[in-house]
């Protein structure tokens, strides 16, 4: 098996742990250059190894990206890590999304419209009963020199973000 940083996602993909990858789990995490500290590399992972199955028209990697992401939501014992990870994996789609459609011809033109209605509900669910907890960790975006409220701000603030202007589906907790 050939474990160059590459070939990640498609060793996730064929053992069925496309959800570990999103969580950035080890051996999934996506070794990049950049000064986050998130569990995944998002935007790197998404635009270097994400983008060739979309402009492929993978509709099998599409259906598994919206299961592991349900998936890891309902099932990933670190409930805020998957919180903040989903959330994280829909904010950068959406956001591509937006440059796809402000840049008909650019490097997003191939990136298909995904329903991420059904991620998007299991996220709300989870940001609203697990409030307190998300108040209460201060890692990631929720650092205090970013956060006065742990992740939940960051969170929330994403929320609000990609419904109102990437136009995209609406996780915003009702508790907010």
């Amino acid at each position: 098996m050939n474990n160059a940083p590459d070939d990640i996602l498609a060793i996730a993909l064929t053992n069925a742990e496309l959800d570990k990858f999103l969580v950035g789990e080890p051996f999934y995490f996506f070794e990049t250059k950049d000064d986050n500290d998130d569990p995944q590399n998002v935007v790197v992972a998404f635009d270097l190894l994400f983008m060739p199955y979309f402009r492929a028209g993978d509709k099998l990697f599409q259906a598994a990206f919206i299961n592991s992401l349900a998936k890891i939501l309902e099932t990933y014992p670190d409930r805020n890590r998957a919180i903040y990870m989903a959330q994280r994996w829909i904010w950068y789609y959406r956001f591509c999304i937006s440059k796809r459609n402000s840049q008909p011809q650019g490097v997003y033109a191939a990136l298909p419209d995904i329903d991420l209605t059904a991620p998007s509900i299991v996220l709300k669910r989870q940001m609203e009963v697990n409030k307190t907890e998300l108040v209460n960790d201060t890692r990631w975006a929720g650092a205090p020199w970013n956060s006065k409220q742990g992740l939940w701000e960051p969170l929330v603030r994403t929320a609000v973000h990609v419904r109102d202007t990437l136009g995209g589906p609406d996780y915003v907790p009702d508790n907010a």
